[in-house]
Formats: C-alpha cells, structure tokens, sequence
C-alpha cells in the first residue's frame, strides 16, 4: 500500500520532493499531496514580471543557470547564464508540468499533530473552514525565509523603513509606495553587509545611476543628490558574476618558475570556477565549512585576493582585506557594480552597527571599539537583516519542536537534524528539504532523494541516519563565534556526501579512474542509475551545453567581452595624444577624466549599457588651453557577446548613430610573453574610416590599465588617437 506524503510548501524545494517521490521511486510507493498556501507555486520565486512576493522580479541569480537546476531538467541553451528571478519562476512552471507535479494552491496548513503512527494536518483553504488530512510523513518545504526582520530600533525615524525584500524601485522606497513625497534628506541607508545588503546596495546605486544618466524625465526627482550609505559590521568579499578561471599563470624566468598575474584570462560564470572538484585533497571529501580556523581563513582571503584581483583596498577602507581580518572567516557577496559604486563614491560604506535613532532622520552608528558616529540627512532606510525562520514552522506542534531543540534565535540552525538538516533520528516520519540558508538546488535534490530512500526501506540510508553524529556539532555552531557565514556552504562536500549515501556515481570522462575527481559540482552529473531514459538525455543535454560553454572559453573567448565591460564601470584617468599628418587638424593632448555611468538599457535587445561621458583639458599643438567633453553610449548583449559603441547626440545621453563593435582576437600564447587581451574595429563614418584597436589588461576580475588607439583616414583627417585608462589614485 502506497505511503501518504504531505508536503507543505510548492517552492523549489517543494516541487523537488513532490516530483522525487513521485516521479522516481517506485510505482505506488507514495502518494503525495502539496499544500502551498499561496496561489501559485515558487515560494520566492516570482513566476511573472509583475509578480510581487519576497523576490524582485528583476534580480538576477548569484549563481548560474547550471547551479540554479535541478539534474534531469535543465535550461535552454539561449538563456542568460544569470537568469532574472522571474524567469527561474517560469522555469519552476515548466519543471512542474514536465513531471505532472500536482498542488493544490491557496492551502494553508494552520497545525499538524502527531497521533500514533499519523500526522494529523489542519489545512484552511482560501475562507472555508479547516479540514483535517492524515499523512504517513510530513515534508517541510516552506523554506527559511519565514517573516522579514525589521529591527525596533528605527521606531523613532520619520523617513520610510522598509526590509530589502519589499525593495523595488528606488521611487517607491522613497515614497512609502507613493502614498506620501519623498522626505528631504539625500541618504539613502542600507544595513546589512553580507548577501542581500550589498545586492541591495547595488542596485539601489545602479538605479540612481540609472535615473541620473538616462534622457528625458528621471523616474524620481533629483537622482543625482541621492547617495547610498552600507552599514557593514565588517569588510566583505564583492565577487562579480563572471570569474577568470585562470587569474595567474607559471612564467619562467632565468630557469625559476613564479606566479604572476594573467592580464587575459579565460572567463567563466563564477560557479563554474568556484566548484572546482580538482582542487579537494585525494580521498573522500570533508567538510570545509562550519567551524572555519585561521588556517582555513587565511586560504578562502587569498583565493578570493587572486580571483578578484586586489584586497579591496583600492576601493574602501571598510571594504579592504587587509591585516587581522585576513585570520578571520571571510564574508562573501556578489554584485556587478556595488565595488565600483564605491570608487565613484556613490557608495558610501560605514563600518558598524546601527545602534539607535537619534533624531527623526538620523541614526546612531556604534563601531568595534564602541566609538560613535552618526548618519543624517536620511531619506530611507533599508533593512538588509535577514528573516526569522519561526513563521515557517508556526504549524509544528510544541512538543515535535522540543524534541528537534527549536532556537528562535538561531538563524543558521532553528533546528537540530540530522543528515545534513534533512531528518531527526527522533522523528523519522519528518522531514525537510531545502531548510538551511542559501540552500543549493542540487542538495535540495539529494535531500528529497534521502527521504524517499529512507521511507522506502533502504537499508543503507537508515544505517546512515542511525550512524550520523553530526548534530553535536551543529549545535555548537550556533553560538561558535568563528562559524562560517554559510555552514553548508560546501557544496561538493554535501553532493558528495549524499551520492556516497544513495549509490549515486558521479558522472566522469569515460577514461577517468574510478577515484579520480575532476570537473565542477553540477546537478545532472549526479544522476541515480534508476532514471528513466528520459531523463538521462536531459542531463546528457545540459552537461553537452556546459561543455560548449567550456570550450568556447578556452578557444573562443567567450564571456572575456562580459567582463571587461563589466570592470569598465565607474571612474577613470584619462591621457590621450593625437597626433596630426594634417596642418589643418590639431594636434595635442588631453588630460582628464572618463566614467562609465550604468544605466537601463534605452535600447531593445540590449541588456547591459553605459552612457560613457568624458571632460578634460585639450592641449593644442599650437600653444593653450581648452576644455573638451564628449559622451557615447556603450551596449553589451550576452546573445551576441559582443560590445559595441554609438555616438551620443548633443545632449550628451542619448544614442544617436552607431560608431562601432569590438572583435576580441584569439592569439597564440607565447612562451614567457604575458599579453593583454586584444580587440578590434574597422568602421567607415561618413568619408572618415577608422580603425581602432584596445588593450584590456586584467588583473583577476579588474582591469588594471586598458588603452585605445584610432588611426582616422578621410578627405580631411588623418590623425592617430592614443588613449590610456588608469583607475584614479
């Protein structure tokens, strides 16, 4: 007779367990029903572009499409590789209705009790009244994110308080949702240093910068006044989304080999570095999360060092990762444009915690040593600090919540499980997927796989509960002062771990020894010998895809035009000479300055842009002085990988005609020769041909130096332009 699964909640986690018992375990083994209180599936994850729940609709994923999946069912080929988190809703549907997973929407579960052998579970369907279902298991899928916390030390302020997930727009922060003006300070605040604050951060800048930079009305008044104020507790690591896979390379030098940087790496998504299974010692793989030593600290700040290229201390004080803290557990965060916006000095970072309101618009900052400061002129407040997992176990019945050792105050572990916080030895009928912070989609995977393992009577799978001793020391985790900032954050440790324990071989070359380990963490390597054919060409095909990208990497140069227009962002020196064939045409220098100010795309099939402006003085050949300015419009578009460059009109914002696109040129390496990367562009405007060329020399993620070069042919001119970009000291 079949077991009868509940399973609350129809997010990620949700589908994955519904689809894993019922789709991959034997015939009539469960039968699973799905109660999601709201009325569409995706928890988080808005499955619209007008969607409103915990999620904007419009942020990107930190990471990849090829992390962000599940095995047997992967993305088409022609998505972005950073997805928009409407788009992984969307995904989600299609997952749903590829297996025929079934959920019944608009179901609250309002409490569950334990009467014998059966779970009792009180469910109220939109206004009717509650209905008693009875269960064999319960699976909790509702996720960490239960209630956004909003700290009452802001009670006092007059300016609006909202938490990081209700964030839109910067208009609507502004104006309480358009119910009231703006008030009249220019800071805008962020507190919280860690994942949503700096993304937070980010893109509260980026649509200033947006506001500011864009023609026409600005879509909220006076952008330009705004600047964003990041209250940190302490510096954190701002990784962008591409990453070199190869930052340094070996140089032999008088017969000595040493390391130096690679000024053109190869460029992949940041997962498809980071989850590198050939960097593990022989053997099994342990856990590097947790419990971080300052050995194990050390390490994670110099990889971090070499793959973005500096210590931050270029950008911030608060930001730099020098000195003590290199011994302490690293934070880490993702943003394209936050370390920028930072240089630019339209973000501004406060090292401290915000301590209490000290005025209708101003806030008390209390530093490590308990040295006082103070922010004023505030505008708005944004809470980046975090939820309270409570509300997502309100329906759990006291007496199941003291056995799992429930801590309200426990953000990383609220409760003690085992196997990777998938089930408690003491309630073997219970269990959870996807509940731990920042869980990945391929645990979440392996996690309902466990389960329906266990339930199924697999033997090895409850000799592995019996035997798991880890909830000791998750237990002290929670109050560990060196706890890791993700404590299952170890990717490869948890799949791997949980392939040992469900006899899942992870996919390999054909030719690879069987201890070998090789390649990156991904979803559809892990793949149980029972699935269908169906399903194994659909993780044959995402592996294909990921592949391609791979190569086209390496012998391509894939995703390098991504990142350089990336590391284009913000401020630069500028230093140009023109040099003259004609005694009609000047020609000079110019020293200056340039900015790549971010902005909205203003045109369709574009998806990254900046408005390019420079102003310096121009030195004639003949003697003088001059000021100078011009602007263009830069557009990147993964489709194409290509950027490309188009006049601006008078105005100095918008796109008038094209001028021309950059060619990346793939040469051979040369033995003991460190190139930059290289690229091109022959255009005709009008009578005028030009023919530029550019060096982008990288340093990790930045760009240490890049220059430019025009040779200008026409009726009249013939002039050559050198420039030199360097980051302002």
């Amino acid at each position: 007779m079949a077991k009868s699964v509940c399973i609350i909640g129809a997010g990620p986690s949700g589908l994955v367990a519904a689809k894993t018992l019922t789709h991959d375990a034997p015939k009539d083994t469960f039968h699973v029903t799905v109660f999601e209180a709201s009325h569409r599936i995706g928890g988080l994850w808005p499955v619209s572009k007008v969607d409103e729940g915990m999620v904007n609709p419009d942020m990107c994923v930190n990471q990849s499409k090829h992390t962000v999946s599940f095995s047997d069912f992967g993305w088409e080929e022609g998505k972005a590789s950073f997805p928009k988190a409407w788009e992984v809703g969307e995904y989600l549907e299609r997952y749903r209705e590829r297996y025929g997973v079934s959920v019944r929407l608009g179901c609250r579960v309002v409490g569950t009790e334990v009467a014998g052998e059966v779970w009792r579970v009180r469910v109220r369907e939109d206004e009717e009244d509650e209905k008693t279902y009875n269960f064999d298991h319960l699976i909790i899928a509702t996720g960490f994110f239960g209630k956004p916390k909003i700290p009452n030390i802001f009670d006092g302020l007059d300016v609006p308080v909202w938490h990081s997930s209700k964030v839109r727009n910067v208009k609507d922060l502004l104006t309480e949702g358009g119910s009231k003006p703006p008030a009249s300070g220019k800071n805008i605040v962020v507190v919280g240093g860690q994942m949503s604050g700096i993304e937070t951060a980010g893109s509260l800048a980026f649509e200033i910068s947006s506001a500011a930079n864009t023609p026409g009305i600005p879509a909220f008044l006076n952008p330009e006044k705004y600047v964003v104020c990041n209250v940190v507790q302490k510096p954190v690591w701002v990784m962008p989304l591409f990453f070199p896979k190869n930052p340094d390379v070996e140089i032999s030098e008088g017969g000595v080999i040493t390391k130096k940087k690679n000024p053109s790496p190869t460029i992949l998504p940041l997962d498809l570095v980071n989850y590198n299974l050939s960097w593990r010692p022989p053997g099994p793989i342990q856990n590097t999360s947790g419990h971080v030593t300052p050995e194990g600290a050390q390490m994670v700040h110099g990889f971090m060092e070499t793959y973005i290229g500096t210590d931050q201390a270029d950008l911030d004080a608060d930001l730099s990762m020098t000195g003590d803290i290199r011994s302490e557990p690293p934070l880490l965060a993702c943003s394209d444009h936050y370390t920028e916006f930072v240089r630019h000095k339209k973000i501004q970072t406060i090292s401290g915690r915000a301590s209490r309101a000290s005025s209708p618009n101003s806030i008390e900052i209390s530093d490590s040593s308990g040295n006082l400061s103070q922010i004023s002129d505030i505008a708005a407040i944004v809470c980046a600090t975090g939820f309270d997992a409570s509300a997502s176990l309100s329906f759990l019945p006291s007496d199941i919540l003291e056995t799992l050792q429930f801590s309200p105050t426990s953000d990383e572990f609220p409760l003690a499980l085992n196997i990777h916080s998938t089930i408690s030895r003491k309630v073997p009928s219970l269990g959870f997927v996807g509940f731990y912070r920042s869980p990945y989609w391929g645990v979440m995977e392996m996690q309902a796989r466990f389960l329906s393992a266990l339930w199924s009577g697999d033997a090895k799978a409850a000799k592995a509960l019996e035997d798991d001793v880890t909830i000791d020391s998750m237990l002290k985790l929670r109050t560990d002062p060196r706890r890791a900032q993700f404590p299952m954050g170890d990717y490869a440790y948890l799949m791997e771990s949980f392939s040992s324990i469900l006899s899942i071989t992870r996919q390999e070359p054909p030719s690879t020894s069987p201890d070998a380990k090789t390649g990156i963490v991904l979803p559809p390597r892990y793949l149980p010998d029972s699935a269908s054919l169906e399903q194994k060409n659909e993780a044959k095909t995402a592996l294909e895809i990921i592949d391609r990208i791979f190569s086209d990497s390496a012998n391509q140069g894939k995703f390098v035009a991504r990142a350089v227009f990336r590391a284009l962002q913000g401020i630069w020196h500028l230093e140009r000479k023109i040099s003259s064939r004609l005694d009609t045409f000047p020609s000079g220098s110019l020293s200056g300055k340039a900015s790549f100010l971010p902005r909205h795309p203003t045109t369709k099939d574009v998806e990254m842009e900046y408005l390019y402006f420079e102003e310096g003085e121009f030195r004639p050949s003949w003697g003088g002085t001059m000021s100078a300015k011009r602007s263009y419009v830069y557009h990147y578009s993964e489709s194409t990988d290509r950027i490309d460059v188009w006049f601006a009109k008078s105005d100095y914002k918008t796109s008038d005609y094209f001028f021309h696109e950059l060619e990346f040129l793939i040469s051979e390496e040369k033995e003991g020769e460190l190139q930059p990367w290289r690229a091109k562009s022959s255009h005709l405007c009008i009578e005028d041909l030009y023919n530029v060329t550019y060096e982008f020399s990288f340093s990790g993620t930045t760009l240490a130096k890049w220059t430019s070069r025009y040779e200008v042919k026409g009726p009249k001119k013939d002039y050559v332009i050198e420039n030199v970009y360097m980051r302002p000291i």
